[in-house]
C-alpha cells in the first residue's frame, strides 16, 4: 500500500512523477502509521459483537464501521442533496421557458405591421401559428447547442484542475440517454409554451386579415 500511493499526494496521483521498481526498492516502505485495517470474520452473526466491542474500546480511540451501511448512509445524503439540485435546475427551467413565451409575446406586439404584410401576401393564419412555434424551436435549440459547448469545454478544461487541487475526478460530458430525455423535456415544453404567444399570433393575423379585407 505504501508503494502503491508513492506518487500520490493529498489524494490525487501526480503525472509528472514517475517511480521506477529501483526507486521503489530503495526506499523504506515500513509505514509510520496505521490508520485502517480491514477486518474479515468467518461468521455474520459476530459482526454486530465486534463492532460493538471495538467501539466502546477505551484504551484506543477506535471506530468500527459496516462498509455497505456506511456507504448507504453516504448515497442517501447525497442523494438529498442531488434531489435539491434537479429540484432547481427544474425552477430555472421553468423560468427560462416562461421567459422565452413572454419574450415571444412580446415580440408578436412588435410585430403587428410585420403580419400585416404577411397575411396582405397571402400567408394563412396557421402559417403565422406554425412560424412562431418555428422560432420558440430555433432559440431552443440554439441554447442547447450553445450549452452543450459550454458544459463540454468547461469539464474538459477543468479535469484536471479539480483533481490536482481538490482531489475530485469528473469526467467530460457525453451525451448519454438520461441527458437526451432531459433535452426532449425541454424542447417539448419549450414548444408547449409558445402556444400562447403562437396562437396571439395567429388571432392577430386574424384581424390583419379582417382589416385588409374591410
Amino acid at each position: 500500500m505504501e508503494a502503491i500511493h508513492l506518487n500520490w499526494r493529498d489524494g490525487v496521483k501526480l503525472p509528472s512523477q514517475s517511480l521506477l521498481n529501483t526507486d521503489i526498492d530503495a526506499r523504506s516502505l515500513t509505514p509510520k502509521t496505521i490508520t485502517a485495517i480491514f477486518v474479515g470474520l468467518q461468521t455474520k452473526m459476530a459482526t454486530f459483537q465486534v463492532q460493538r466491542q471495538i467501539n466502546d474500546y477505551r484504551k484506543e480511540p477506535l471506530m468500527a464501521i459496516l462498509p455497505g451501511i456506511t456507504l448507504t448512509e453516504l448515497w442517501q445524503i447525497t442523494r438529498a442533496m442531488e434531489n435539491t439540485l434537479q429540484l432547481i435546475a427544474a425552477l430555472v427551467l421553468l423560468s427560462s421557458l416562461l421567459g422565452l413565451s413572454t419574450l415571444l409575446l412580446s415580440s408578436i406586439r412588435e410585430r403587428q405591421r410585420e403580419i400585416a404584410v404577411l397575411r396582405a401576401i397571402g400567408a394563412r393564419p396557421a402559417f403565422v401559428f406554425w412560424m412562431i412555434e418555428l422560432e420558440a424551436l430555433l432559440i431552443t435549440l440554439s441554447g442547447i447547442t450553445l450549452a452543450l459547448i459550454a458544459l463540454r469545454v468547461t469539464t474538459q478544461f477543468a479535469q484536471t484542475i479539480l483533481a490536482e487541487n481538490y482531489g475530485l475526478f469528473i469526467t467530460p460530458f457525453t451525451l448519454n440517454p438520461a441527458a437526451l430525455m432531459v433535452l426532449g423535456i425541454i424542447i417539448v415544453g419549450a414548444l408547449l409554451l409558445a402556444i400562447l404567444p403562437a396562437m396571439s399570433a395567429y388571432r392577430a393575423s386574424l384581424h390583419a386579415g379582417l382589416a385588409l379585407k374591410q
